[in-house]
């Protein structure tokens, strides 16, 4: 028999309570983080992919699970540390828990199941906090500054390489942190698993397209900056840091999409998912 229906309403009041503070700092993150700009899409299609799923969510048998009440618990210790020690995105991790530990409480372990990767896809939205940000960004500039100028020193006699620095005889290029491709591969790694649960195929074959987002976003990034160096070698650093340079996140991130798309195709995963 499930837990009595003003059990987790009066949960679900409180943990609106804990995590206001929280989701208030999500929110202004999302707006003004160029990181995170994407974070505000995430419960949004979370909420679609259960909708979508809510006939066969009722039709799953309610047992109540006393495990999730364990979560809770877990979880709310989590947000008070995290809110103690001021580290914003353990509260987030312990925000997804928290759903999950409700799910798993109030319909049981199947409703729980069915339900794990709207919730768990909701880890994406959480903004990892800066430091973090900055510590991933300096190795990901000088692979990119690397591999993008071994492959731009084929064309341009002359070419150098020093840390994020390119330099070829007519222009210089720095990979700065925004050129380092960690945006794109943020959002791809969530747009790539939401690819890999939408559509149909083996399971290891849908983790696979899942974990290729990563690379696909790093390649990506490296021809957007192989291309700004050729352009600026060639035609000048006008044409290079111009119009191609405001619209690069978008081609970087379509390069990217496209290249997912065309290895579920060979992968067999061209068909999407009936039920949702």
């Amino acid at each position: 028999m499930g837990a009595p229906w003003w059990g987790p309403v009066l949960l679900a009041v409180a943990v609106a309570v804990s995590y206001h503070s929280y989701l208030v700092w999500m929110g202004q993150q999302w707006w003004k983080d160029e990181y995170y700009g994407h974070g505000v899409l995430i419960p949004l299609i979370s909420g679609y992919v259960l909708y979508r799923q809510r006939a066969r969510l009722a039709a799953l048998p309610r047992e109540g699970g006393g495990w999730g009440l364990v979560i809770l618990i877990g979880a709310l210790l989590l947000r008070a540390a995290g809110q103690f020690l001021e580290v914003h995105f353990l509260s987030g991790f312990a925000l997804v828990a928290t759903f999950y530990g409700l799910v798993l409480w109030v319909g049981g372990r199947h409703v729980a199941r069915a339900a794990l990767f709207p919730i768990a896809f909701l880890l994406f939205m959480i903004p990892l906090s800066r430091l973090l940000v900055e510590k991933l960004s300096m190795p990901m500039q000088l692979f990119s500054a690397r591999w993008a100028g071994q492959l731009a020193a084929g064309i341009i006699p002359g070419l150098q390489v020093q840390g994020v620095s390119i330099a070829t005889p007519d222009y210089s290029f720095s990979v700065a942190i925004p050129c380092s491709g960690l945006k794109s591969l943020i959002a791809m790694s969530a747009l790539g698993a939401l690819y890999a649960y939408l559509v149909e195929g083996p399971p290891l074959r849908r983790v696979a397209l899942f974990l290729a987002a990563f690379p696909l976003a790093l390649l990506a990034n490296l021809v957007r900056i192989f291309v700004t160096v050729i352009l600026g070698n060639t035609i000048g650093p006008a044409a290079a840091e111009g119009f191609f340079h405001t619209l690069s996140g978008a081609f970087v991130f379509l390069v990217a999409l496209a290249g997912l798309f065309a290895l579920g195709g060979i992968l067999g995963c061209r068909k999407m998912r009936e039920d949702i």
